[in-house]
């Protein structure tokens, strides 16, 4: 049931004025999905090319009552405990 209706994701505008998800599958180009919560959406062919060989990044242009939530502790925090059941590794560049 989880990640079903995508309320997961979408609980990303609740911090997040603007969200763009890059997505390179090996075989296909990059693309870039991005949307301001307005029941829009756009996806575009990423002009840039290729930036990832492979796989995603999610980027949030956080709302400015949500930059608490860039601190390292709470960041870590909130990965450990909302993300313990995802299978792939999760990288944290500070």
């Amino acid at each position: 049931m989880i990640g079903q209706f995508g309320v997961g994701f979408y609980a990303s505008f609740l911090a997040a004025s603007r969200v763009q998800v890059i997505s390179k599958h090996n075989d296909d180009d990059q693309y870039i999905w991005e949307s301001s919560a307005a029941n829009e959406f756009t996806v575009i062919k990423d002009p840039r090319g290729a930036t990832l060989k492979r796989g995603t990044k999610v980027v949030l242009q956080l709302k400015e009552e949500a930059t608490e939530l860039c601190d390292e502790f709470v960041l870590k925090d909130n990965i450990r405990k909302y993300s313990e059941f995802i299978n792939f590794p999760i990288r944290l560049r500070v």
